[in-house]
């Protein structure tokens, strides 16, 4: 009895201290789409109020360019689960990654206003 109130009261605590309340993006799949080198690549964008970020394709190009970024906290979350981290050594980037979905970074666009 006392080994399930404690099995019982661990998994309260992971569920209730795990649920961070984090702000929610809106994630843009196929927002436009961009030439480079003659293969046209899809981009994806990230919008939280004056925010937007819009994914880099040089990814795909040169992957050995983005090993420099050190993921750090996570700072938010998109509404089909994914989370949202910041990058230690950029102010403007932020990268996306989900369990079956590998790190994908996003820069901050200029904001027109």
């Amino acid at each position: 009895m006392i080994k399930r109130l404690f099995i019982f009261g661990s998994l309260v605590l992971i569920l209730f201290g795990c649920s961070k309340d984090l702000p929610t993006y809106k994630l843009v799949k196929n927002k436009d789409s961009k030439i480079i080198n003659g293969t046209e690549y899809a981009i994806q964008r990230l919008e939280y109020g004056d925010k937007i970020y819009a994914s880099e394709p040089k990814q795909d190009i040169d992957p050995d360019y983005y090993k420099q970024f050190k993921l750090g906290n996570q700072i938010a979350k998109t509404t089909d689960g994914l989370k949202i981290y910041n990058i230690k050594n950029s102010k403007k980037r932020v990268a996306l990654k989900g369990l079956m979905f590998p790190e994908t970074f996003f820069k901050l666009e200029a904001s027109d206003k």
